[in-house]
């Protein structure tokens, strides 16, 4: 074999060590106990993010209202200062 045919050999080979190796598989015993404890993680921050939810609403709702009457105020002022510049 030439030396240059062992160069490309070596080149493809050393490549191909580079990659890296496949994620591992699991099983379906791996499967049903992963899938079980991201059911009971999931209802339990559910529950959590409920909780929050409901404790908050009032205020939030209210924060949410003031902001919008801000910017509709806004939106009407410059309504108006247009108008009173169409009108001079």
């Amino acid at each position: 074999m030439k030396p240059k045919h062992l160069f490309w050999v070596f080149l493809f080979l050393g490549v191909g060590a580079c990659t890296e190796p496949p994620p591992p598989s699991l099983n379906s015993k791996d499967r049903e106990i992963i899938d079980s404890l991201y059911k009971l993680q999931v209802k339990d921050l559910k529950d959590e993010a409920d909780s929050i939810c409901d404790s908050q609403h009032d205020s939030l709702l209210r924060v949410f209202i003031d902001s919008m009457m801000t910017l509709r105020k806004q939106e009407i002022e410059r309504q108006l200062q247009r108008i009173r510049q169409l009108e001079q």
